[in-house]
This record gives C-alpha cells, structure tokens and sequence, in this order.
C-alpha cells in the first residue's frame, strides 16, 4: 500500500512537472517569437509584398504575414511546397512551386534527409562537408525542378519591398536573375564560402546604391551599429571567415530604388 501511495505521489510529481516545463517552453517560444517579429519589423511593413525564397514549410513566411505582408513563397521541393499551400491555403500568400537561378529552364536539386537543407549548388555541398559544418547529410537524393529568375517573379507579382533568399549557396546565380534593385534583400552566408558572399555583394552594387549590415546566427540583431557600404562590410565579412563557426544573413538596403542596371 505504501508503495502504491508513493508511486501515485511519483506520478502526480511527474504531471506537474511537465505541465511546468509545458508552460515554460510555451513562455521561451512566446519570447522567441517576439524577438524575430521585432527584427524582421525593421524590414517588414504591413501592406508590404515579401518574396520568400527558399520558403520550405514557411516559418519566415508565417512571420511575414504576423507583420501584415503579403507573401510569395517560393519553394520548389514537392514535400515543402504542398504543406506551403496547406499551411497557407486561407492567408495572403502565394505559392511559386520552382527554384530561382539566373536564367529559366530545368535544373538539379539535391536534397538531404533533412528538408531544411536542399541545394542546387555542388559546390556549396563540397564546401560544408569539408568543413564539418554538417558531418552527417548526404544530399543522396535528386530531382529535376523548374527554375525562373527574380525578373520573371517581380513581372508577375510586382516588386517586393523585403527578398529573403536561403538558398544554401546558390545566391549569387539568384542574383543574377535581378536586374533591378529591391528595397531590402537579405542573404544567407557561411564563412566557408565567404568569396560568393563577395561576389554577391559585388553584384548587387551594380544594380544601384546599396548600404549593407549583417546578422550572427540566429541572434535577431544587426552586428553593425551603421549600415555601411561594400568595401566595409566585405572587411567584416572577412574578417569573420577565421572562426568556421560563424553564419548568418547579409541584410542589403537599396539607397536608389530607381535605378536599373544595364
């Protein structure tokens, strides 16, 4: 009888201390949450279109919308696009089932067992397996998709006042499917691959008057107190690649919005 009123005490103890560690993660979620939308503020006004590329279930799509956007979503792994437009059958969001490159036309996509971290850049597998950032993905599967440019989206939807591209390396062949400036973009970057970053940026001030910051990690904050312009921020990115554990977001903000690239 004894160690029946102990083990009900046990169990009771239990439920208890999980309706706790419940309620203090929904807390911890709750601060999380509000953290990203005070970021992403900065960018995002109510009313604004978003281009979501690279939007895989759309977590950053979803925060879009909490801002009052509008949104484009473009994925094009089959498994993540269908749950975009489950996800979002109701919401002011659009779903574009292609990949982005620099020109229209068939490409290869190469997926790993985890859905966040598909690719159509080789070259960015080879870097982030040599480096270690990601030991144990294989990228073994791969699927033909269609792919169109910037250009092509922006004619059909209208320009986006916010581009959030994650691309897992294939930024720059992204870019090259712009070739007009957009209010504010923002580009994944790994230091591993810190010369694309570059090249990113060096393309994008061809297409009008930018001024750039960045963001660590997750940590919902510009690094840089000041936007600066590309001589700058390529010394910081740079000076970063020494520590391979470093990774976050470029963040571009068009000072010219007018001026086309030719």
């Amino acid at each position: 009888m004894q160690i029946y009123s102990r083990l009900k005490q046990y169990y009771k103890y239990l439920r208890n201390w999980r309706k706790l560690q419940s309620r203090q993660s929904a807390v911890d979620d709750s601060g999380a949450l509000a953290k990203k939308l005070s970021f992403y503020s900065q960018f995002v006004k109510r009313n604004d279109l978003c281009f979501d590329v690279g939007a895989n279930i759309g977590d950053k799509t979803d925060l879009f919308l909490r801002l009052g956007a509008g949104v484009v979503a473009i994925e094009p792994q089959e498994s993540c696009w269908r749950i975009l437009k489950r996800r979002f059958k109701d919401e002011n969001v659009t779903v574009e089932p292609v990949a982005l490159a620099d020109k229209e036309g068939s490409r290869t996509l190469f997926v790993d067992r985890s859905h966040t971290l598909a690719t159509m850049s080789q070259d960015w597998i080879a870097t982030v397996k040599q480096s270690g950032r990601f030991p144990t993905h294989k990228w073994a599967d791969k699927f033909s998709v269609q792919a169109t440019t910037l250009d092509a989206l922006i004619k059909k939807h209208g320009k986006p006042g916010f581009c959030k591209i994650d691309v897992e390396g294939f930024e720059l062949d992204v870019l090259k499917g712009l070739s007009q400036p957009v209010k504010i973009i923002s580009l994944e970057f790994v230091v591993e691959r810190i010369n694309t970053s570059v090249n990113c940026i060096d393309y994008l001030s061809n297409l009008g008057v930018p001024r750039f910051n960045y963001s660590l990690g997750e940590s919902m904050t510009l690094a840089l107190p000041d936007w600066v312009g590309s001589d700058e921020v390529k010394s910081a990115l740079t000076t970063m690649a020494k520590d391979i554990e470093n990774y976050g977001d470029i963040y571009v903000r068009f000072l010219d919005e007018q001026k086309v690239w030719s």
